[in-house]
């Protein structure tokens, strides 16, 4: 008996999956994925200057060798 009902409540369980996969943004997690790829592009545009800079700082700090005559 308890083997049946054990089966028959996962058979319950597959029956309800219907097996079609959603897109995250259309669930109810949609605007905190929104908001994360956000971040993420601002993180990304953030990193960009600070490499610009910190390029800008090394160049500027390096030594220039004399003209030669």
């Amino acid at each position: 008996m308890r083997i049946f009902l054990t089966v028959m409540a996962l058979m319950t369980l597959l029956a309800a999956c219907d097996g079609q996969k959603k897109d995250v943004k259309d669930t109810v997690f949609g605007s905190q994925v929104q908001m994360k790829d956000k971040a993420r592009a601002v993180e990304n545009t953030l990193r960009q200057g600070a490499d610009k800079e910190r390029e800008a700082i090394e160049s500027s700090e390096k030594p220039r060798e004399p003209e030669q005559k």
